[in-house]
Parts: structure tokens; sequence; C-alpha cells
């Protein structure tokens, strides 16, 4: 899988940008998320819409697909759970969290 070329910006002429468009992504299918995740750089600051860089994302996409890479949510690991003294179940966890009396 190649990396993303940055997309093209008519002003002008065309020129190297430095991201999509939300636009761009939106009408490729592609959330916020999966651009993080992708690796495909994203510009707040644009609003314009041009067809080659949505056909660009669309390529993209399916190469990614092709080589494997998982579109969607990210797992996230639950917290460890705290140790034996913290939590006050040893002798010393319990004088430490004052529940002796």
């Amino acid at each position: 899988m190649t990396r993303i070329v940055t997309p093209t910006i008519f002003r002008g002429g065309p020129k190297e940008g430095r991201g999509f468009s939300k636009a761009e992504l939106q009408e490729a299918g592609i959330s916020v998320g999966d651009t993080l995740r992708l690796g495909i750089p994203m510009d707040r600051r644009r609003s314009t819409k041009y067809e080659e860089n949505v056909e660009r994302l669309k390529t993209y996409v399916e190469e990614a697909k092709k080589a494997g890479v998982k579109i969607g949510r990210p797992r996230f690991k639950p917290k460890a759970k705290r140790g034996r003294v913290y939590r006050g179940l040893t002798s010393a966890g319990k004088k430490i969290r004052g529940l002796r009396k």
C-alpha cells in the first residue's frame, strides 16, 4: 500500500494542498476517526470539494482494504485493576487506607 499523496487545490493553478476537506472525506465515505487510523491528512480550514481528490481518496481506501488495513472503531483496553495494597486487601494496605481502627 502506497502512502497517500496530498490533495490538489486549484487556486490560480493546481498546487499541492495541506489536507483533504471534510466534504471530500464525507463523499468518499471516510469518517474523521478513520483519517487518523489511515494516516490521511485533513485540513479543517478548507471547505471546497474537488472530484479529483474524492477519486484519489476512494482508490486509496480500496488499496488499504486489499492490503488488510481494518477500517473501523478502535478498541480500548480497560484500566488494570489496582494493586492489593491500594485496595486495602493486605494488612499494610488496611493501615495506609485507614481501614483499621
